[in-house]
C-alpha cells in the first residue's frame, strides 16, 4: 500500500487550509448578522408574500445556518432574515406562521438593520396578538451565539495558524 504521508510536514499544512476554510465558511453565515449589529433599525409594515427556509441547514438549529428568509408587500428586491431559534419560532406559531395559509393576511411590524443592499436583519417582529422584541432575538440570541461564533472562528484561525508555522519550520525527514 501507498504511504500518501511520509512526515507529518504535508498534513500540517493541509489542515491549516481546511481550519482556514471552515472559519471562512462559518464566518460567512455570520456576518449579516453581525454588520447588522452596527446599523440603525428601520420600522417596516406589510404582510408576507414569500417565505423560504433554505434546505440545507433549515430546521437545524444551529445558530446563523438555520434562518427564515421573507419578504414583504409584494417587493422583490428587499429580503428580510430573521434568525431564531427553534423554540423562539415555536412560541412564534402561536401568534404567527409562516407556513400558515393565513400568513399573507396577518398586517407585521417589523424592525430591521441593513446587512446589505437589499437585505436586512430582524431585530423584532410583531402582530397583533404576539411580538418577538429586541431583548429576546437580538440581545439573548444574536449577540450570544455571535459571541460563541467569533470565539469559534478566531480559535480555528489561530490553529490553522499555529499549524502552517509548524509547516514552514518543521524540516522534511528524507531518510524515513
Amino acid at each position: 500500500m501507498i504511504k500518501f504521508y511520509t512526515s507529518r510536514k504535508p498534513a500540517y499544512l493541509h489542515f491549516s487550509i481546511l481550519l482556514l476554510f471552515l472559519a471562512g465558511w462559518i464566518m460567512s453565515y455570520m456576518v449579516p448578522a453581525l454588520k447588522a449589529l452596527t446599523q440603525e433599525d428601520k420600522l417596516f409594515y406589510g404582510t408576507v408574500t414569500h417565505a423560504a427556509i433554505p434546505s440545507v441547514f433549515g430546521g437545524s438549529d444551529i445558530p446563523f445556518f438555520d434562518k427564515t428568509i421573507f419578504q414583504i408587500n409584494g417587493d422583490d428586491k428587499a429580503d428580510f432574515v430573521l434568525y431564531a431559534s427553534k423554540e423562539m419560532m415555536d412560541d412564534m406559531s402561536d401568534w404567527f406562521s409562516f407556513a400558515a395559509m393565513n400568513a399573507g393576511d396577518v398586517p407585521l411590524q417589523i424592525s430591521a438593520a441593513r446587512a446589505k443592499n437589499n437585505l436586512f436583519v430582524v431585530h423584532s417582529i410583531s402582530s397583533m396578538d404576539g411580538e418577538m422584541d429586541f431583548d429576546d432575538l437580538v440581545m439573548d440570541y444574536q449577540v450570544y451565539y455571535a459571541f460563541i461564533g467569533c470565539g469559534i472562528v478566531g480559535g480555528m484561525t489561530l490553529l490553522s495558524l499555529v499549524l502552517l508555522v509548524m509547516w514552514l519550520v518543521k524540516k522534511r525527514d528524507l531518510y524515513r
